[in-house]
């Protein structure tokens, strides 16, 4: 059975709320670790390197279950490029980059300058992140991402470019392309046109998916994937109502698109990807799941 309308009211008041000032005090010792890591490595010096946190950390919908903190340290000096699709590339001038940072090399180097500085016990490789472990209380595991600046192009002039981020997953030659500060800017927005509830709502869902998870009701689903169907529901039906009105129509709104077939439109926050279309980690039947067992979960 459900949950009442009252403990309904309260369970989702609690599911809104972002870190407590001891969690993000937490979460900003962890990148300032990291940048104190690859600062004090003698094989960065002078090298151009940005780092900076993506993902739910800086875009605030982060909840306290998924409280990973995600570090890009980002080589500038070497950096990749593709056309849009359709357009065809011109005649290349470029002066192709000749120094030494391959994909593998810069991985093996920024995993050196954690374990140098974390040590070895503290620090695990993956595909893509480099994961750091968490400290109970004193700061949350980070998993950091090689990455080098990456654009692409729109037409042929390159006057029209997009700027993002791109790793190479270990033992992979194929890129995986991100976009973390058109997500950082398109959800600001959003959240600000909608009074907070879109980020609220977020959260919301994050919440519900760690509890159906634990109930054993649906499988586990990366954490951006619930900040990408808040995303796509429109303001209008965000803003509806009290907060439990204006829940209930975002998930009546999502559920809507899954069955009509819209859901094929829609994309994730960056607007430079679809969501449903090509290689993702998640499904529309992920979505039906994640959906019909809130709203049966929360009594609807």
């Amino acid at each position: 059975m459900g949950l009442s309308a009252g403990d309904r009211g309260a369970l989702l008041s609690q599911w809104i709320q972002p870190s407590s000032d001891d969690e993000q005090e937490q979460q900003d010792r962890a990148e300032r670790m990291v940048r104190e890591a690859i600062k004090a490595h003698a094989a960065f010096k002078g090298s151009d390197i940005s780092i900076y946190t993506k993902g739910s950390y800086p875009n605030n919908t982060n909840v306290r279950r998924d409280s990973d903190v995600d570090v890009a340290v980002e080589l500038q000096d070497c950096v990749y490029y593709d056309y849009k699709s359709g357009v065809t590339a011109p005649a290349s001038s470029d002066n192709p980059y000749s120094g030494s940072w391959t994909p593998a090399k810069w991985r093996t180097e920024v995993r050196a300058a954690l374990v140098n500085h974390f040590g070895a016990a503290g620090v695990h490789g993956g595909k893509i992140a480099i994961n750091i472990n968490a400290v109970a209380g004193s700061r949350p595991s980070a998993d950091v991402v090689p990455s080098f600046t990456y654009r692409r192009y729109d037409d042929s002039a390159r006057s029209t470019v997009h700027v993002g981020s791109c790793v190479f997953p270990s033992g992979s030659g194929t890129k995986v392309v991100n976009w973390p500060r058109q997500q950082l800017d398109n959800g600001r927005e959003k959240n600000k046109k909608t009074g907070g509830r879109y980020k609220s709502y977020v959260r919301a869902l994050k919440n519900a998916e760690n509890t159906l998870v634990t109930d054993g009701k649906i499988q586990d689903l990366p954490s951006y994937f619930m900040e990408c169907l808040g995303f796509n529901v429109p303001n209008d039906v965000l803003k509806e109502g009290g907060l439990d009105a204006g829940f209930r129509a975002t998930l009546v709104n999502l559920w809507e698109r899954f069955k009509d077939g819209s859901a094929d439109e829609m994309v994730e926050p960056n607007w430079m990807k679809w969501l449903f279309k090509g290689a993702q980690k998640w499904t529309i039947d992920d979505g039906k799941s994640l959906i019909l067992a809130t709203w049966n979960y929360l009594g609807y």
